[in-house]
């Protein structure tokens, strides 16, 4: 590892299996000090024994009572936050008249409500600083609709929707603002109940797509900022540099 993010303090959701692991893995070798958070806390123990500095964190993000506190608290303890990775994210199939008020909360309190929450805990230092890096994972689904999704996609289309905003607003203070969606079918929990048997032969590792992020992490206002970006892609271009 080449050290990119030494010093740096990095949160990530979703951390505890999958895209969110590979991420708060990688930035744990890059040298970050990863705040790495989800609500299952038990698996969130076993990424802590990874090489580098991981510090696993308990967070609901369907409980938004919680969030700012959780976030401040870290805050306080590391000094500032530099790097936010809304990364956190769950799925269900049903039409839409089969969706309950119940289901509709519960997924856009991970999805969408709870990125926006973690942006407003992290902005006011992140702006004070004059530095920093969001980034924010979408999907396919961010913009193009589906059968039984109309939640999902939802959510996905409102993560798109704030980032874009995001992005023209903290783009004064040098602070980045990218959407990332992974770019190639990975392996993951969600994908294994969701890919298709083709899908399934083809994919990849999340810790193949996680230098993508290492590379949106040290960018500011004046790099790659208020893009849509392919995790795949962005490693296969870094590679051919």
């Amino acid at each position: 590892m080449s050290g990119k993010l030494d010093g740096k303090i990095a949160i990530v959701t979703g951390a505890a299996r999958g895209l969110g692991r590979a991420i708060a893995q990688l930035y744990g070798a890059e040298g970050a000090t990863v705040y790495a958070l989800d609500v299952l806390e038990d698996e969130l123990q076993g990424i802590a024994k990874l090489p580098g500095d991981i510090r696993p964190r308990k967070l609901d993000l369907t409980d938004a009572e919680s969030i700012e506190p959780t976030l401040k608290a870290i805050e306080a303890e590391a000094g500032r936050i530099d790097i936010l990775i809304n990364n956190a994210g769950i799925i269900f199939f049903k039409p839409v008249e089969a969706v309950t008020i119940a289901d509709w909360d519960r997924l856009m309190g991970v999805n969408l409500k709870g990125a926006f929450l973690c942006v407003k805990a992290v902005a006011p230092g992140m702006k004070a600083q004059r530095a920093g890096a969001i980034i924010n994972v979408s999907s396919n689904a961010g913009i193009v609709g589906d059968v039984d999704e109309s939640t999902y996609c939802a959510s996905k289309f409102g993560i798109e929707g704030l980032s874009r905003a995001l992005a023209k607003e903290f783009a004064p203070y040098n602070v980045s603002v990218n959407i990332v969606t992974p770019g190639h079918a990975m392996h993951t929990p969600m994908s294994e109940t969701t890919y298709s048997p083709e899908l399934r032969k083809i994919w990849k590792d999340p810790i193949e797509l996680a230098p993508a992020f290492v590379h949106l992490a040290v960018q500011d206002a004046s790099g790659l900022n208020d893009q849509r970006i392919k995790a795949w892609d962005l490693v296969q271009e870094i590679a051919a540099r």
